[in-house]
């Protein structure tokens, strides 16, 4: 089993999305694109996704807060190995008072902001990680 990914290598993977290129064979960590699920319960997820990972990890556009999820912490930058900024990421958090039982999740909402090969646009793509409930 592969140690889960870490903030740039999730950044790297979005990049290479966003450029319109294929994952790398080697990346050990799989992606999802073009789920829906904010208007569903985020277990809905584990149930389909999961597949018994610590983590589901997704491609999406921008979603409104409206659905339930609000921003937990200050907005953090991304920081490569020269110390050069190439994304942001926020931690989101969302109770579940329309569903039992009430569990709080908590996703991250990583934006590529600073990279290179693209434009990004406040609406850009993309990647969450929601983690499974403690």
């Amino acid at each position: 089993m592969h140690p889960p990914p870490t903030d740039l290598e999730l950044l790297d993977s979005l990049a290479q999305k966003l450029r319109g290129l294929l994952p790398p064979p080697s990346q050990p960590f799989t992606v999802h694109d073009g789920i829906y699920i904010f208007n569903h319960n985020p277990s809905y997820l584990y149930d389909n996704y999961g597949g018994g990972a610590d983590c589901v990890y997704f491609f999406c556009n921008q979603f409104s807060y409206q659905d339930g999820w609000k921003v937990a912490a200050q907005t953090q930058e991304i920081v490569d190995g020269s110390g050069a900024k190439v994304g942001l990421k926020d931690t989101l958090v969302f109770h579940e008072s329309r569903w039992l039982p009430r569990t709080r999740w908590t996703m991250d909402e990583f934006m590529a902001r600073y990279q290179e090969g693209f434009k990004w646009f406040s609406d850009s793509t993309r990647l969450y990680r929601l983690h499974r409930p403690a």
